[in-house]
C-alpha cells in the first residue's frame, strides 16, 4: 500500500526543524538512559554470579551508576556507593562488561545489516493476490486430480486399488503458501524453462526418469542424466545406451542406423528431414531451394541405401561424388522391380546434373548434415550388423530406459541422427499406441528431451506436444529461454510449442528481458488498493483507489531462488513452488549410492578404452540389441 502525505497551510521548513530538535532531544536521553541500563545489569549480573544474590533495585539505581561509571573509568568500583545494590569483584564487572559490550555490538550489527536489507527488499508476495488458491490447487493439480484420470490415461489401472499420484503422473513440488504437493499427469506435456547451473537436472529430469511409471527415453548432453539414474531404472528393467559420441563410454551399446526401415518412401522421407533440419537449416529465404533439394537428395540416397543394402558409410560416399550413378542405378532397378518409390530416380539424376553452382550448393547442405559421420566413432555407431534391431515394441512393455546421450558441438554435432532417431521413435510409438487399448501406451511412456534445442531439435515436436498426451505420452522438454525456441524453431513454432504445453515451468536466472516480460504477462495482474492520505485546512482526507498490478514483476521472475520455479498449469493460476532436489528425496541415499557406483564404472571403462587405443587395439565396446 502506497501512502502519500502533504501539509497545506504550514511553513513545511520550520515544522520539519522543530520536528528534528524534539526528535533529537528524545534520542539524547534514551541514549542516556540505555547507557545507565546497561551499567545497571552489568553490576546485578555480577553480584548475582559471586552469590550475592539478586537484588531488585530502583528505578533511579541504573542512572546512580552511570555516574558512578564516569566517575571511575576503569571500572566499577568493588562496592556501590548505595549499599542496597549489591556487586561482584571488579575484575568480573570488568569482564562482563566487555562481554556485554561485544554482544551489543554484535546485535548492532545485526541490526545494520537487517535494516540495509530491509530497505532494499523486494515486494514480500507472501500473501500477494493473483497466485492459485488451494482450491484451484486441489482442483487440477492436487494428489486426488491426478489420480481421477488414473483409468483414462492409464487403462490398465481400471479396477485397481492402492494407486498413488506417480502411478499416473508426476511430482512438481510443493506450494509455498498451502503447503500442498503438487502433481501433473502423464498425459500433461511439460515445457521447462531453465537457464544454466539453475538445477533442471537435480529437480526434474532426474526424478521424472526414476519415477517414469513406464519406459522412459532420455536426451542429454550430460553424463548426470545418466549416472544419476542408470542404478535405479535397471532394477526396474533393461538399459539401452545411444552414445555415438562417447560421452560415458559405456561397453554396453545400442547401434541404429538412419537407413533402418527406409524401403518404404514414407520413412525415407521424414528421415531425410530429420536428419538436415537437425543440423539446424532451415527451409527459409533465399536459401530455401537449395534446402530444400538437399532433403530430395537425402531422401533419395536413403531409399537407395535401403532397398540395394547398402550401408551408411556408401550414402557419406555417395555424398562426396555428386555425380556418382550408384544411387541412381538402384533406384531404377528397384522401381522397375516395383520395390522403389516411382520418378525418385529421376529426381535424383535431375539435380546431379544441374549447373556447378546450383549442384555444390545443395550437395553442400547434405554434406552439413552428415558432418559428424567424419568421426569413425560415430559412423561405427550407426553402421548396425544385420542382426541388430531394437524391438520397440518389446521396450514399451514395461518399465526400460533408452539413454541417448551426446556432446554438444557446433560443428559435427551429433543433433541430426539423434533427431532422425526421436523421429523415428515417436512415430512408431504413436503406431503402436493405435493397437493398444483406448489408443494409449500402456504403461505410459516418458520422453525426457533434455537440452532439446541443442540435441534433439525435432522439426515435428510442435506437433508432437500438441498431441502426445492423447497417446499417454509425457513428452517432457528442456529449454534455457523461450529465445532459445525461437532460434531453433521458428518464432510461429516457438508460439506453438509454448501454447501446446499443459504444464509451464519457469526458473530463475534467465537474462533476456522480452522473454521475461512475456511470462510476467503470462502471470496475470490482480487489483491492489492503495491509499492516499492528505492534510489540509479541512482536516485529514483519505481517499483509495484500485489499480492494477502484475502478479510477479519480470524482475522477480529473474530472481527467483535456486529451488523454487512457478509453475502455470492450463487455465489454473500460477503457483509459486518449493521444489525436492534428489538428494532430499526418501530414497536419496540409494540414489547416491547408485550415482558413485555407475561413476566408477565409468572411470574404469574409460581407463580400458585409453589402455586399448594406446595399444592400436579396439576399443572394449559390446553391441547390444
Amino acid at each position: 500500500m502506497t501512502k502519500h502525505a502533504s501539509i497545506d497551510g504550514n511553513d513545511p521548513n520550520a515544522a520539519g526543524a522543530t520536528t528534528a530538535a524534539g526528535a533529537a532531544v528524545v534520542g539524547l536521553f534514551a541514549f542516556i538512559y540505555a547507557l545507565s541500563v546497561f551499567f545497571w545489569l552489568v553490576k546485578t549480573l555480577s553480584a548475582w554470579l559471586s552469590g550475592r544474590g539478586w537484588h531488585g533495585s530502583p528505578p533511579s539505581d541504573p542512572v546512580l551508576l552511570l555516574r558512578t561509571a564516569v566517575e571511575h573509568p576503569t571500572g566499577l568500583p568493588e562496592a556501590s556507593r548505595d549499599p542496597a545494590l549489591p556487586s561482584g569483584p571488579g575484575w568480573l564487572d570488568d569482564v562482563l562488561t566487555a562481554l556485554a559490550m561485544l554482544l551489543f555490538a554484535g546485535l548492532a550489527g545485526i541490526g545494520i545489516w537487517f535494516w540495509l536489507n530491509w530497505r532494499r527488499r523486494r515486494g514480500f508476495r507472501l500473501f500477494r493476490l493473483g497466485y492459485a488458491s488451494g482450491h484451484e490447487i486441489r482442483g487440477m493439480l492436487g494428489k486426488a486430480a491426478v489420480l481421477r484420470k488414473a483409468h483414462s490415461v492409464r487403462p490398465s489401472t481400471k479396477g485397481k486399488k492402492g494407486l498413488k499420484p506417480r502411478d499416473v503422473g508426476f511430482f512438481l513440488g510443493r506450494d509455498i503458501r498451502s503447503r500442498q504437493s503438487l502433481f501433473a499427469s502423464v498425459e500433461d506435456v511439460f515445457i521447462i524453462l531453465a537457464p544454466p547451473r539453475q538445477g533442471k537436472d537435480v529437480h526434474f529430469c532426474t526424478p521424472f526418469t526414476i519415477d517414469a511409471p513406464g519406459a522412459c527415453i532420455v536426451t542429454s548432453t550430460r553424463a548426470d542424466a545418466f549416472t544419476n539414474t542408470y542404478t535405479m531404472r535397471k532394477q526396474f528393467g533393461d538399459i539401452h545406451v545411444f552414445d555415438p559420441n562417447g560421452l560415458i563410454n559405456w561397453p554396453e551399446q545400442l547401434r541404429w542406423s538412419p537407413i533402418n526401415g527406409c524401403h518404404e518412401p514414407m520413412a525415407a522421407a521424414n528421415r531425410s528431414t530429420s536428419l538436415i533440419l537437425g543440423s539446424g537449416l532451415e527451409i527459409v529465404g533465399e536459401s530455401a531451394l537449395f534446402i530444400a533439394s538437399a532433403i530430395t537428395v537425402m531422401r533419395c540416397y536413403l531409399h537407395a541405401a535401403a532397398l540395394g543394402r547398402r550401408t551408411l558409410r556408401d550414402v557419406v560416399r555417395w555424398t562426396s561424388q555428386p555425380t556418382n550413378p550408384e544411387p541412381i542405378r538402384i533406384l531404377r532397378a528397384e522401381e522397375s522391380a516395383g520395390r522403389a518409390a516411382e520418378g525418385w530416380a529421376s529426381e535424383l539424376e535431375s539435380l546431379s546434373t544441374r549447373d556447378g553452382r546450383m549442384r555444390g550448393a545443395v550437395w553442400a547442405n547434405v554434406a552439413q548434415a552428415l558432418t559428424c559421420f567424419s568421426d569413425p566413432a560415430v559412423l561405427e555407431a550407426c553402421s548396425p550388423g544385420p542382426d541388430e534391431t531394437f524391438d520397440l515394441a518389446t521396450f514399451l512393455s514395461g518399465r526400460n530406459t533408452l539413454y541417448i546421450l551426446g556432446k554438444e558441438k557446433k560443428n559435427g554435432s551429433i543433433a541430426p541422427v539423434v533427431t532422425a532417431l526421436m523421429e523415428d521413435l515417436f512415430d512408431e510409438t504413436r503406431r503402436i499406441a493405435g493397437r493398444m487399448l483406448s489408443g494409449r501406451i500402456d504403461p505410459p511412456l516418458t520422453v525426457e528431451l533434455n537440452e532439446a534445442a541443442h540435441i534433439a531439435p525435432l522439426p515435428s515436436l510442435p506437433s508432437y506436444m500438441g498431441d502426445s498426451g492423447g497417446f499417454s505420452i509425457a513428452l517432457h522438454v528442456y529449454l534455457q529461454s523461450l529465445s532459445q525456441a525461437r532460434s531453433r524453431w521458428g518464432e510461429h513454432e516457438a508460439m506453438i510449442m509454448w501454447d501446446n504445453a499443459a504444464v509451464r515451468i519457469i526458473m530463475g536466472g534467465a537474462g533476456n528481458v522480452d522473454d521475461l516480460e512475456d511470462i510476467s504477462r503470462l502471470m496475470g495482474e490482480a487489483d491492489e488498493v492503495r491509499s492516499t492520505v492528505s492534510s489540509g485546512p479541512g482536516g485529514r482526507r483519505v481517499s483509495e483507489s484500485t489499480a492494477p498490478r502484475r502478479v510477479l514483476s519480470s524482475e522477480e521472475i529473474r530472481t527467483l531462488k535456486f529451488g523454487s520455479a512457478l509453475v502455470v498449469a492450463r487455465a489454473a493460476r500460477p503457483v509459486e513452488v518449493r521444489l525436492t532436489p534428489w538428494w532430499k528425496r526418501s530414497d536419496a541415499d540409494q540414489i547416491a549410492a547408485g550415482k558413485a557406483a555407475t561413476e566408477r564404472r565409468i572411470i574404469e571403462y574409460t581407463r580400458i578404452d585409453s589402455g586399448a587405443a594406446n595399444e592400436g587395439g579396439p576399443a572394449a565396446v559390446t553391441e547390444a540389441s
